[in-house]
Parts: C-alpha cells; structure tokens; sequence
C-alpha cells in the first residue's frame, strides 16, 4: 500500500525525474560528481568465474547482505540463498513499501546508505532510480527474463503481484461469482465487498482500463465508482485483507493479490479468486542494485541469484516470477484470461490518483 504525504511527494518527484531522460546511476545523491561503479570489477564476467569471484569477494567484504524490502515472502528467499552461500549472511529490513523508501532516501540524503539492495514495488523503485540512487543490473540472468521485466532503468522485475477479485466462497456460492466489474455497483453487495486503503495504483489501472479499454467515458467511470464505493469496506494491508476474506468479514475483496488467496485456499480457507473477473491487474515488484552499495559483490551475487536460481522459490510461494522458464512452474491466470498491466498514467500522475483515489473512500466504513 502506499499513502503518506512524504511518500507521495518522493514519488512525485522522483517520477518527474524519470521522465527527463535516462538515470545516470552512477552519480551520488547529491548529484554531484560521479561515483566509482563498485560493480565494475564483475561485469564482464560470466558463469562460474563470476560467481567465484563474487562469493570470494563477499566474503572478504565481511560475509554480509544488508537487504531492504516489502516482501512478505523474504524469509523464503534469504533461506535459500543462505543455503545456497552458507559463508553469506542477510540482514533484512522489511516493512511496507513507503517505509524503505523513505529509509533508503534519508539515509543517502544524510550521506550514511546502509543497504546494497532494494526489494520493493515498482512506483517505490522508479522513484528511487529517479534520484540516481541504484545501479542498473547486467548479468547472465537476463537472458531468461520476460522482456516485461527488463529494461526498466536502475532495477529489474523479480516478480509480479496480481491484483484479482476474490471471494469467500461460504458467502458466494458456485454458481454465483462474480463475472463483471460493474456489477460490484448492484445494491445486493451493500457491505459486502473490501477495498485496500493504499490500493491507489489498482484504481488508476481499473479506471483506465475502463476509460482506454472498454470504451467509457471519464465521468462514467468516476459514476461506476462512485456506485461501487458505496457497498464497500475499507482495509489497511493487504495480509490484513485476505485474513478477514478468509475469515468471512465480507464476501469479496476488490483488489487482493492472487498470492494472498491461493496461499490461503492452500491452508483450507473457503476463498477463491477463478474464474477470473477481468482484468487481472499485474504490477511488476523488483530488486535493485544500490548504487552506494557497502557489499557490492554480496548484493551482485544475491541478484544473480534472485533472478536465477531464485526464481524457483519464487514461484513456490504461488508468485509469478519474473523468468520465462521456471521448472514445474505452471501460471496460475488461466489461459485466455485479459491482463492489463499498470496503467501509465498511475507512474506520472501519483498525486492525481492519490488524490482521487482517498476522495472516493471518504466516509468508507473500516471492516472488520
């Protein structure tokens, strides 16, 4: 989720930024002159020479990674990877999104950065490269990437998050899934339907889908709106969120995130999210070499590792990873079923969809 003045304004500008021209990485936070590029040493090289020589080095550098990130799933990653380089220990912060950006930004602001990488969503990290506080990624895992999750400027997609409508199926029963967005407006869901208080970027993305896609106009969209937040709840956290679907505080959730309630079916809960209600909204979540990084060759062997082996774990914790080929992985949107990615507009008009998006949910009741 993202709200906050402070967030919101760091986005700002750091989107602003972004649209002037490419990030020169390498330049401190201050923006004066250039920095040495501590990744240098590593870039030409390849297969096992590179990852001896990043282990072997990160060992030098003291055997440390200090990690970032949003990610609720964290722990799986650093087990593996701590598995996989025992002689590698990760120290990771996590907390929500706007957190470690604003973290991130005041210690470089204050000429102390303390991490080597950054693990968050996609808006957090344009407006992190905006400031020219990372350092674009080039390694052999590209090659297997999905071309939306490269070529993005300082940071590459790891993942994507989903966000999908989903329901608690003692409350709705087969047979009556919902099929239609609009149909969320109908009287019959009064107080039965969640939204995420932070969810501004879904809302960008649906109302534009609506507007550029499906042919409404602007005020028929704001009306379609406006209708729906009517029959609607108000969550903070999206694990908050899926807990209370689960546990039948309301029979549908707007904007939850596909993960969220496949891990939650997985463990017996009556929710579901397919057949789809389309579109299914997909907003990449990445990692980031910084570009002051104090473990270079640690935070380079853990990004190496991330979008390699790493994806595999990824995809054990019902994500989409970010890689074209995962063993055993199967999708879990079906087949045919229309994505819509990130609405353009959401990464230059923050202030605009924060804005619209807290107005809609004024006087919007808590659930739970």
């Amino acid at each position: 989720m993202r709200q906050g003045a402070l967030p919101a304004g760091l986005l700002a500008a750091g989107l602003v930024l972004t649209g002037c021209g490419g990030s020169p990485t390498t330049t401190n936070a201050a923006g004066s002159a250039p920095e040495k590029n501590p990744y240098a040493p590593y870039e030409s090289l390849t297969g096992t020479r590179r990852t001896d020589k990043l282990l072997a080095d990160a060992k030098s550098e003291g055997g440390t990674l200090d990690l970032y990130t949003s990610n609720t799933d964290i722990q799986d990653l650093v087990d593996a990877f701590q598995k996989a380089y025992p002689g590698i220990k990760v120290h990771a912060f996590r907390a929500n999104s706007e957190t470690v950006l604003q973290r991130a930004v005041q210690e470089n602001d204050a000429d102390k950065p303390q991490n080597d990488v950054m693990d968050t969503n996609d808006l957090e990290l344009r407006a992190l490269d905006a400031q020219h506080l990372l350092h674009a990624y080039e390694g052999p895992a590209e090659a297997n990437l999905k071309d939306a999750a490269k070529n993005l400027g300082g940071w590459t997609a790891e993942r994507f998050n989903a966000f999908v409508v989903g329901w608690n199926t003692d409350q709705v029963k087969k047979g009556e899934e919902p099929t239609d967005f609009a149909d969320f407006a109908d009287p019959k869901w009064k107080g039965r339907l969640s939204v995420e208080v932070g969810d501004w970027d879904w809302y960008a993305s649906m109302h534009t889908y609506l507007t550029e896609e499906k042919g409404m106009s602007e005020a028929e969209a704001d009306a379609l709106f406006k209708k729906i937040a009517t029959n609607v709840k108000v969550v903070k956290g999206h694990t908050v969120q899926g807990e209370l679907l689960s546990a039948g505080q309301f029979a549908v959730a707007l904007s939850v995130y596909s993960h969220t309630v496949d891990k939650a079916a997985k463990k017996g809960a009556p929710v579901a999210w397919r057949p789809a209600v389309e579109p299914v909204i997909l907003r990449p979540n990445g990692v980031a070499l910084m570009a002051r990084a104090r473990h270079p060759a640690a935070a380079l062997l853990w990004t190496d590792w991330v979008l390699g082996a790493g994806q595999k774990v990824i995809a054990e914790s019902l994500r989409i990873p970010a890689a074209k080929q995962v063993p055993g992985y199967k999708d879990p949107i079906p087949a045919g079923t229309k994505t819509y990615s990130l609405s353009k507009t959401a990464e230059t008009d923050t202030k605009k969809w924060n804005t619209a998006y807290d107005a809609l949910l004024r006087g919007v009741p808590a659930a739970g």
